[in-house]
């Protein structure tokens, strides 16, 4: 899979791994180069004109739509990821909700398509680099570096705090909330490596609980068809100060900027079922809750089970309606 180009199948981006017969797939640079039209032909898709590149491929753009948004009592704005031509054409990719107030995401919405290629792995030479785009405030850039979640995590909790043991302890780390692994070419998923769309995330969650999550719903829909899914966070996470032993609500900037959620939650609507899942987002051997306060837990869906293990981040299913009413209609999908 070529990584410089944008894939364009129909006016849109290319979802799917299927393209019938005598349809064109374009791939696309920018608006100063010609684009290059393959067209499927007996299952085979036109070879590549030799030399063909993109070196400056059309950039993508944060698009605030003016419409406001909530979650958990905080007011926010809807933003759309999109690439945008002169001509005024755009093609989104997904939506975040996101907080100028708190320098926070409350949630992310797109749709995973069905498709069979192996979704493109990320090695230490390819794997972009995060991005600031949009609204944010540069500071929250700089709150995700490691030295900042050390010195942040001492001042709040004290030079004994075990949390992060060192400036080279990643132990936090950015969440994505809208899947990357959700989305078929490397255009595509470079564009979910962006600030406004992670959240301080515990690392046991991210590699255990939370990406069971993601890899179930990555391979829930069928060929041509796709799962909605809404990404979300709810409260700000509490943890015991290594001294006095108070719990402390954990914000990575100064003024309730930039916080630790409690909860991380995926809703995910497939044939007109919807499935909530819900993780505690602290990795501790001993963790202060163990329950879920945002949710009557039920059973998981086939396909899906979760470690018991706290550093795994516990974990559950959750009773679509009793969420709904708890977190908001934000997350009314059915």
């Amino acid at each position: 899979m070529r990584r410089d180009f944008i894939f364009i199948h129909n006016n849109d981006i290319l979802r799917t791994d299927y393209i019938p017969d005598g349809d064109t797939l374009t791939l696309y640079c920018n608006e100063r180069t010609q684009p290059v039209d393959l067209t499927c032909s007996r299952g085979v898709l036109q070879a590549m004109p030799a030399g063909a590149a993109c070196t400056d491929r059309l950039k993508l753009t944060v698009q605030a739509t003016k419409k406001p948004c909530s979650a958990s009592g905080v007011s926010g704005e809807l933003y759309d990821m999109v690439y945008k031509w002169s001509t005024g054409h755009t093609i989104t990719l997904y939506s975040i909700c996101y907080s100028t107030q708190r320098e926070t995401v409350l949630y992310s919405t797109h749709r995973t398509y069905g498709f069979n290629l192996a979704t493109p792995i990320y090695n230490q030479r390819l794997r972009p680099t995060f991005k600031q785009l949009g609204h944010m405030n540069g500071a929250r850039v700089k709150s995700f570096e490691a030295d900042d979640v050390f010195q942040r995590f001492n001042t709040l909790l004290g030079p004994q705090q075990t949390y992060i043991k060192s400036n080279r302890d990643f132990a936090l780390q950015r969440g994505h909330m809208a899947n990357s692994q959700d989305f078929l070419t490397y255009d595509q998923m470079d564009a979910t490596f962006l600030y406004m769309n992670v959240v301080p995330m515990a690392r046991g969650c991210n590699i255990r609980n939370w990406k069971h999550v993601e890899n179930w719903i990555h391979k829930l829909p069928s060929a041509t068809t796709y799962a909605t899914v809404l990404s979300g966070t709810h409260d700000v996470q509490y943890l015991q100060h290594s001294q006095t032993h108070r719990f402390v609500p954990i914000y990575l900037m100064a003024g309730e900027k930039n916080p630790m959620p409690m909860w991380l939650y995926k809703v995910v609507k497939y044939n007109n079922r919807c499935h909530v899942f819900v993780t505690l987002n602290d990795h501790s051997k001993n963790p202060a809750i163990r329950a879920t306060n945002i949710c009557q837990p039920t059973q998981c869906p086939q396909g899906i089970s979760f470690s018991s293990d706290p550093e795994a981040c516990i974990s559950f299913c959750c009773d679509y309606s009793e969420f709904v009413k708890q977190v908001g209609n934000h997350a009314k999908l059915c």
